[in-house]
This record gives C-alpha cells, sequence and structure tokens, in this order.
C-alpha cells in the first residue's frame, strides 16, 4: 500500500516562530499569504487560517478582533469637542460602530449644520490629467471651481505655478495649494511625482494612490510649518477608519480573489515603489526643510509598505467626491438618513452637511453610503463591497422579508 503522508499540528511556539519569521521577511502578506507561505515551507504541518489569524493578532501584526470591521478612532482635538457652531459633538461609541455625531440641540430640516474643506482631496482625472501636461485651463487644482468666464457668474482671476503652470482660481487657492501639497507635486521641483499621476491614470483611473498621497503630503506640509500642527494632522489621518487595501480587495473578490492577487499586489507595489520616489523624501529643488525632523515612529508608519496598503483602503473607505473629509467621515450610515452630505457652488471641494428630518437634541445623525432609492439587495451588497458591514437596519430587515414578493432587481424604494 502506499505510503500515507503524515500531518502534525505544531506547538504553539514553533507556530509563532515561524509566522514571525514570514512576517519579518515579508510585511506586505496578509493572513492568506502567509498561511500559504507557512503550509509551502511546512508541508507536513496542518494550520488553519484561525489559528494564523489568532498568532498575528498575538504578534501585533493585525487586528485579532473583528479584523473586517474598519476600525476608526477619535483625533485628540475630537475629544469632548464641539463642531459646526456648538451644534454637533463626535462620540466614540463601541469598537463596531467607531465614533458618530450627535446633535447638541434640536435642528430642523433644511438647516445647514457645518460646511468642511477637506483634509485633503485630488480633483477628477479628467482635470488633473491634462493639467499636469500643461494644457488645462478649466478649473481650480485646488477647489476644482471653474476658470470659464462663461460659467460662472462672479469674476475669477486666475493665478497659476510660475513653474509649472498648474492653475488656480485665485492667488488665496494658490497659496493653499502650496501650503497643503503642491510645493511636493509641482512638475518642475519634483518629475517624480507626475510619473505616479501617470502611472495611477493608466491604471484605468486609479484614484487611491492620489488621495493617500496627498494624505501624506498635507503631513509633511504640516510638520514644515510646526511639529505640533504635523503630530495634528497625523493623528487627523489616522483617526479615519481604516481597513489595509489587501483585506478589502481579499474580501471583495472572495473565492475569485487567488485569479486578481497577483496582478493587484503588482499595482499595489509599483504605486509604492513610486510613491517613495515623490516623497522620501522630497526633492531639494521642492525647498523644503522638515522631512528629516519628522519623527522616526511617525515617517516609518507613513512611509511603510503596510502604511501605504492601509492608506489606499483608507482612501477606499473614507472617499467623498475624491476627499478625505474629517468630521463627515464620523457619520456612521443609515438606509433612512436624517442628513445628507451636498457640495454646493463649486460642487466638488467643500461639503455641507444639511438636516433632512427633525433631530432631537441628544439623537445621533445620519448619512447614507449608499442610494437610498436602492433595493436592499443592491444597498446591502454595496455596503458590504465597499464599506464591509451588512446593514441590519428595520428597513432592511423589513424590506428582506418582503423579498419574495416582490421582483428582486426591480425593488426600488422612494423616501
Amino acid at each position: 500500500m502506499p505510503e500515507v503522508a503524515r500531518t502534525v499540528t505544531p506547538a504553539e511556539d514553533e507556530l509563532r516562530a515561524a509566522i514571525a519569521a514570514v512576517k519579518a521577511s515579508n510585511p506586505e502578506f496578509g493572513i492568506a499569504r502567509v498561511l500559504s507561505t507557512i503550509r509551502s515551507s511546512h508541508g507536513d504541518w496542518q494550520v488553519s487560517e484561525k489559528r494564523v489569524r489568532k498568532f498575528l493578532g498575538a504578534l501585533g501584526l493585525v487586528q485579532s478582533d473583528n479584523a473586517g470591521i474598519p476600525k476608526s478612532s477619535l483625533a485628540p482635538t475630537d475629544l469632548a469637542a464641539t463642531t459646526g457652531k456648538g451644534q454637533v459633538e463626535i462620540r466614540y461609541i463601541d469598537g463596531t460602530k467607531g465614533k458618530g455625531v450627535f446633535a447638541t440641540q434640536d435642528m430642523q430640516p433644511g438647516s445647514i449644520v457645518f460646511e468642511e474643506t477637506p483634509f485633503a482631496w485630488y480633483p477628477r482625472w479628467d482635470t488633473v490629467g491634462a493639467a499636469y501636461h500643461l494644457d488645462a485651463d478649466h478649473e481650480c487644482q485646488l477647489c476644482a471651481r471653474s476658470l470659464d468666464p462663461t460659467v460662472v457668474r462672479t469674476r475669477v482671476r486666475p493665478a497659476k505655478c510660475a513653474s509649472c503652470g498648474v492653475k488656480f482660481c485665485s492667488s488665496i487657492c494658490k497659496t493653499e495649494a502650496d501650503m497643503h501639497f503642491h510645493k511636493i507635486e509641482c512638475s518642475k521641483s519634483n518629475p517624480a511625482f507626475a510619473k505616479l499621476a501617470d502611472f495611477s491614470r493608466r491604471q484605468d483611473q486609479w484614484g487611491a494612490p492620489m488621495g493617500a498621497v496627498r494624505a501624506l503630503e498635507r503631513v509633511i506640509m504640516e510638520f514644515e510649518q510646526s511639529t505640533r500642527r504635523g503630530r495634528e494632522a497625523w493623528a487627523g489621518l489616522k483617526a479615519f477608519a481604516t481597513v489595509s487595501q489587501e483585506t478589502i480587495d481579499e474580501r471583495r473578490f472572495g473565492p475569485a480573489w487567488f485569479m486578481y492577487q497577483e496582478d493587484r499586489e503588482n499595482k499595489w507595489k509599483a504605486s509604492y515603489k513610486l510613491m517613495k520616489s515623490a516623497l522620501c523624501p522630497p526633492p531639494a529643488a521642492c525647498g523644503l526643510t522638515a522631512f528629516d525632523r519628522i519623527p522616526a515612529k511617525i515617517k516609518e508608519e507613513m512611509l511603510s509598505y503596510q502604511g501605504w496598503l492601509d492608506l489606499l483602503g483608507k482612501y477606499c473607505l473614507n472617499d467623498q467626491n475624491g476627499g478625505f473629509y474629517l468630521l463627515q467621515s464620523c457619520f456612521n450610515h443609515s438606509c433612512v438618513p436624517n442628513c445628507q452630505v451636498s457640495h454646493p457652488n463649486s460642487g466638488k471641494y467643500r461639503a455641507h452637511i444639511e438636516i433632512l428630518k427633525p433631530i432631537k437634541q441628544g439623537e445621533e445623525m445620519f448619512i447614507t453610503y449608499v442610494n437610498p432609492r436602492d433595493g436592499v439587495e443592491a444597498r446591502r451588497k454595496d455596503l458590504k463591497d465597499w464599506y464591509m458591514f451588512e446593514c441590519s437596519c428595520t428597513r432592511c430587515q423589513k424590506e428582506l422579508q418582503d423579498l419574495p414578493k416582490t421582483e428582486r432587481q426591480e425593488n426600488v424604494i422612494t423616501i
């Protein structure tokens, strides 16, 4: 009779050491690839994904509890803080929901709670793609306001970068762009940034690397102002809900992940290499001096490969019209929202939160992450695919019960 291969269950110390060795050599590996590597190098070991996840968590190399749930936190400046002229406050709820926004007074429909400019924002590709080739003149590269006098009602006095020619709607926008990102992005001072932009555009106009690099530029430029401002900016960026891009794609593709894994990982690594070329450190021609003064621990986390995957995932979870909006990101989802996000004026850069229904003092305020007019199946699929949770609100539960009585693909609800 043929000999049957024996399998053994490794001792805890053996498995822990093997996992630590794999992660030390391949810090970008997620749970699936760590498990695959362990099984390949120890063919007689019987190891489950559950055990690998447990030890990765114990070693502090991956979130161990509810690893698929996006994690968010309060930035130091959020604690016990009120925003929107004292009309709302941000509170930490629990480890699953994270933070939430609550009314500090009664509110009526139609009122605007607050207006917010983004922590970092990258304009549409049909604008920026041409702008960085110096032949676009139709939108401000900070706020996306039209530069076409036949479109805007007020007079526009454009300003532009003397080096690369990128245009802004005013000297105010140009100054703000220089303070937040453009000194690093100027193609004359930093040609490596243009290579990252070109790469991202060729990858089906992939927006995540550009939003992610804008966020890193914002942190670097705040350190240029002062260490205190830099630390606050870093804390603000970390406060956004976070799940690694690897985790997002593993869950999104499901059993078919192995078919896409190599291509996706190659794309992540290529974008990481280009980001490092552009930012680590910014070229001397950018005229910056603070990069070497960024604390080593922050710099290591900012610029590690795992940090880059986390930032790409952070962008996917928090992207609103191309931007990271710190206050808006604190709002939780409801399929029956009592607030809505709008982008007045230019319709792109500044975000307003508008009240849809009467809200009582102390009540949590919700926006919707998906189209509330979609049927329950479409809403739940979008939430699971893009935000990594399944909604179980009263509306969803009722509509799920009614599904057998309706045409599923035509289940359109109007609020």
